[in-house]
């Protein structure tokens, strides 16, 4: 085996090296934070088509796109719980709201109008002005 082999075994590694366990990260559906497109969604991807990671579920409903595809079993993990879902988008959500007046500047210097701005966020120029202003 090589450098930093892992021997994996339902959803747990035992790293040859170190003889330590190591947890497997459940890896999240595609359609875990789209509840309106698929509402049976089980959170937890079980396959993967290239980089769409899919749970059971949605595996099934999945379109005729790309049917030619070999799925990829993922490891065996622990189930996402929901309120763990929640707690990661809550993080994702400020870690990308503390970012805004960053990229909103970056892109100021890079001579992009405000009504520019606006129209990338959604929102009007004068919305864009304001969330420029760090808090």
């Amino acid at each position: 085996m090589g450098r930093g082999d892992r021997l994996e075994h339902h959803g747990r590694g035992t790293d040859v090296k170190s003889g330590l366990t190591v947890e497997a990260i459940p890896a999240r559906c595609y359609y875990a934070l789209r509840p309106q497109e698929r509402p049976g969604c089980q959170l937890t991807a079980t396959v993967a088509y290239g980089t769409t990671t899919l749970c059971s579920a949605c595996q099934r409903d999945r379109s005729t796109l790309g049917k030619g595809q070999s799925p990829r079993p993922l490891p065996s993990t622990t189930n996402l719980d929901a309120l763990a879902l929640l707690d990661q988008a809550h993080l994702e959500f400020t870690r990308a709201a503390g970012q805004l007046p960053a990229a909103i500047a970056r892109a100021r210097q890079h001579h992009a109008t405000w009504t520019a701005i606006a129209a990338v966020l959604g929102i009007t120029r004068q919305a864009a002005q304001q969330r420029s202003k760090a808090p």
